[in-house]
């Protein structure tokens, strides 16, 4: 390593100049070609290099993201094999609403179950004229009437709304309902049907 002051070649190891004793600069350029100092750290090109993989990762890592929350479809000339059980699957029926209807005077309709059980919600609110208020659905089959519900007010029963429930069993078909008011303001009639 050349020195700065004296110009004398030292060692390349050296920390001080042989001839003159000064320290000697490690990064010196001092009598020496540019090409002759030793270089740190990563060249550019290595550097382009890192943060494209980088890059190439984050945008492969996006495509498998949403190739995973959204799997495509399997096409329709693929062979599908399906396995097969011997476990019985159960069915649990549950209530399904059939009709709904409201009115304020009387009114007939009729509607289809598909079950062996369904029930008729009632409900009414009556108008106020101190006399008895009420409220009847008749429900009837193929052989006449299967069943009754009905809401009553006296002339001293406060004015609030009021609903019933009545079940009835039968076979799947067709079946009616009667509904008879007095003095109503309005009135809800809904079917369920237990399939």
């Amino acid at each position: 390593m050349r020195c700065q002051n004296c110009g004398y070649d030292n060692d390349m190891d050296a920390t001080f100049c042989e001839k003159c004793g000064s320290r000697l600069d490690r990064y010196s350029h001092y009598g020496r070609q540019p090409g002759d100092v030793e270089k740190t750290g990563m060249s550019t090109s290595t550097k382009l290099l890192i943060v494209a993989v980088i890059a190439l990762v984050a945008i492969l890592g996006v495509f498998a993201g949403a190739w995973v929350m959204n799997p495509s479809k399997t096409p329709a000339n693929t062979p599908v094999s399906v396995n097969e059980s011997s476990e019985k699957v159960t069915y649990q029926a549950d209530w399904h609403q059939v009709t709904s209807f409201s009115g304020v005077s009387d009114d007939y309709r009729s509607f289809q179950i598909k079950g062996q059980r369904f029930k008729v919600v009632m409900s009414a609110t009556p108008t106020l004229n101190y006399n008895t208020n009420f409220m009847n659905v008749d429900v009837s089959g193929t052989s006449g009437i299967i069943g009754t519900g009905n809401l009553n007010w006296g002339p001293d029963d406060a004015l609030s709304s009021k609903e019933k429930t009545v079940e009835f069993t039968g076979p799947p078909g067709s079946y009616y309902s009667q509904v008879t008011t007095k003095d109503l303001q309005s009135w809800t009639v809904t079917v369920y049907d237990y399939y």
